[in-house]
């Protein structure tokens, strides 16, 4: 039963990450985009480098055919291994980007809230943000603006 519990406390916290699908699905697209194009750019020279003095320095060296077989197999090895700890990484960053941009799209969706609930008559909401979402003075001045307007 508390297995159960716990399970399902953690598939609703997973699923308020996305609390603004579009801004956070663009934001996370950006930040992968360029972390892909950088690897993509790195690799390709990198590759060409690497093509270019495996062609000097073992096509024309006096070596066995099998040492340089092996020597082709150990290249496209790292060439593999840097593709898999790149895709791991592109991974790590766009989780990163959903954290950081759930820490916009969530205080912005309690302003929202917020706001509707004050055009609804509840002129006692405040907006309270947890203690690393961004936009604390913005909801300072928000909170400020509200004890204004009840004032009057």
């Amino acid at each position: 039963m508390k297995e159960t519990q716990a399970k399902q406390k953690s598939q609703r916290k997973f699923s308020n990450f996305l609390i603004n699908p579009k801004y956070q699905i663009k934001y996370v697209f950006w930040i992968s985009s360029t972390g892909i194009s950088l690897i993509t750019i790195n690799a390709l020279i990198f590759y060409s480098f690497i093509k270019e003095n495996y062609l000097i320095l073992v096509d024309m060296s006096p070596m066995e055919d099998n040492v340089k077989v092996q020597l082709y197999h150990e290249l496209n090895m790292i060439l593999l291994y840097l593709g898999i700890f790149s895709v791991i990484f592109m991974c790590i960053v766009s989780a990163f980007g959903v954290i950081l941009s759930h820490r916009t799209a969530g205080p912005m969706f309690h302003f929202k809230r917020v706001f509707k609930d004050i055009q609804q008559g509840k002129s006692d909401q405040r907006i309270r943000l947890r203690p690393k979402d961004d936009f604390k003075d913005v909801a300072d001045e928000c909170n400020r603006m509200i004890e204004f307007l009840q004032k009057k």
